[in-house]
């Protein structure tokens, strides 16, 4: 009898084995099919542009400093009323990572005082000043003198007689509009976006065949009283340029006047460089939709 229950206690250990062996055998499959599947997908998966990795890095560095900009201990402000201090954590983030990351110095303090200068400009504080102290060597604190809030007031075009003065301003206002609601009508008095809106009403210019026009720099009146401040542009608009007479010379599969109708619309507009670029293309792609894949302009 004894004999008998020993052989039973192998047999069953054997049957344990045997079960144990196919259970890890069906897990190694089921693994080694799993890795498979994921190397195929690995092999399928979609690649990601360069260009969007990089702003995707750059934008997580950026909430990076954006977070360490919010929790510093190493800059203080005092004298802010028109913004919060968590704003401007989050507008200076860089100058503040740079000193968390480098050190304060004098050149780096001076850099955030300057920057705090040029963010309440450009919200129309025309005349705010900052000044910095550096405390115990490792803490900074932005004194700001705010000033008023100064709004832009008429804006007025001389030797514009080509082009109306409300089509002017709508460039010349376009910086500081962009960043407003067109219900706002009294837009704060930002210089340098003035400067640029001239740019874009010479831009205009050039764009409707002015090809010698030119605006001068903006002439400012400050009212301190009111704390507005009156802009005067000044334009000179010169000859405005048309196309002429257009001819085509070569061997010329298609007439003169099925090729002139291909750029008419670009010939009944002034003249300007980027549409004379734009002439042989047009004619290029015309051929090409024809077959003719091997024309060359001169």
């Amino acid at each position: 009898m004894g004999d008998v229950g020993v052989g039973g206690e192998w047999r069953g250990m054997i049957k344990y084995l045997i079960r144990f062996a196919e259970m890890r055998r069906a897990i190694l499959i089921a693994l080694g099919s799993a890795g498979l599947a994921a190397q195929a997908m690995g092999q399928h998966t979609v690649n990601v542009p360069q260009e969007e990795k990089d702003k995707a890095q750059r934008q997580v560095a950026s909430n990076r400093r954006k977070k360490k900009a919010q929790h510093t201990s190493v800059i203080e402000f005092q004298g802010i009323h028109a913004f919060s201090e968590k704003e401007l954590r989050s507008l200076l983030k860089e100058p503040i990572a740079t000193i968390n990351d480098f050190g304060l110095t004098s050149a780096r303090a001076d850099d955030a005082a300057f920057f705090l200068e040029l963010i309440y400009r450009k919200h129309g504080y025309a005349k705010v000043s900052v000044h910095y102290v550096i405390e115990s060597g490792d803490r900074l604190r932005l004194e700001v003198n705010e000033g008023p809030l100064t709004t832009l007031g008429t804006v007025v075009f001389r030797g514009n007689a080509n082009e109306p003065a409300d089509k002017l301003f709508e460039f010349a206002v376009g910086p500081t509009r962009e960043r407003y609601s067109k219900m706002q009508k009294k837009l704060p008095f930002v210089a340098a976006d003035i400067e640029e809106g001239a740019d874009l009403v010479h831009r205009l210019y050039v764009a409707e065949g002015f090809l010698d026009s030119a605006v001068d720099k903006p002439h400012y009146t400050y009212h301190d009283d009111i704390n507005q401040v009156d802009v005067v542009i000044s334009v000179r608009e010169g000859r405005q340029y048309f196309f002429g007479n257009v001819s085509f010379t070569g061997k010329a599969i298609y007439d003169s006047a099925t090729l002139r109708g291909q750029i008419q619309d670009l010939l009944e507009q002034p003249y300007t460089d980027a549409r004379v670029a734009d002439i042989p293309r047009r004619l290029q792609a015309y051929y090409k939709a024809r077959g003719y894949y091997d024309i060359k302009r001169r």
